[in-house]
């Protein structure tokens, strides 16, 4: 897949890491959960989600890039390790992630505390922004949307679960079963179809797919 260049596209106070110490971390649920769970075919998933992920980044040849919710840096880390060469930033709202993050020197770039509907930079700071698994987290989606959109100078990369078959894989293996299979964390419930609609509301959507249970869209920022 080739790319538009980011003209072509076009034209179609930080805070810093917490101390460890003060942090909890609820090891349950969430995103260490996901990547610290010693299951194979958990494991498995998650290897060819972030194969996915590199390869899109390596396409889009962005060389500042910031991850919007990067909670401990694991997707900063398998960027880093699978040969991207870029700047890369890294902002959450949890002081517990970054923390544990800073204790086990997991992401190998910068991380800071901010919240990703409210980016502490000017627009157009970045080539490319990634937002993984975070829009079904919040209230309003377009608007955290938008908010990617204003600091990319050129592409957003973003990924959701994908559903009902996120659901239903929680379901089958006894996880939520009350909510029958829904993270209490998630606002949203995105079909593949509802979230190329979100997406192309507001940019121009190169490559929309699949990894199960997630789904991942590269989109070009207009104007």
């Amino acid at each position: 897949m080739r790319l538009k260049t980011g003209r072509q596209c076009r034209q179609k106070g930080v805070s810093p890491v917490p101390n460890p110490e003060n942090a909890r971390i609820d090891d349950r649920y969430g995103n260490l959960q996901k990547h610290l769970n010693p299951n194979p075919i958990q494991r498995w998933l998650l290897r060819r989600f972030h194969r996915r992920i590199l390869e899109l980044v390596k396409e889009t040849g962005a060389r500042r890039i910031l991850d919007a919710g990067c909670g401990e840096g694991f997707t900063l880390r398998e960027l880093r390790e699978g040969g991207v060469q870029a700047k890369m930033i890294g902002v959450d709202f949890s002081s517990a992630a970054l923390a544990w993050s800073q204790a086990h020197q997991m992401a190998l770039s910068p991380l800071s505390l901010a919240d990703a509907r409210h980016l502490p930079f000017p627009d157009d700071s970045f080539d490319l922004v990634l937002c993984l698994e975070v829009l079904e987290h919040l209230p309003d989606s377009a608007l955290g949307l938008r908010e990617l959109l204003r600091v990319s100078r050129d592409y957003v990369l973003v990924s959701v679960p994908h559903e009902p078959f996120f659901r239903g894989a929680n379901f089958l293996r006894g996880k939520h079963l009350r909510a029958l299979g829904n993270d209490p964390e998630h606002l949203h419930n995105y079909s593949g179809r509802a979230f190329r609609r979100l997406m192309s509301a507001q940019a121009d959507v190169v490559w929309h797919g699949y990894r199960f249970p997630w789904q991942i869209a590269l989109a070009c920022k207009r104007g």
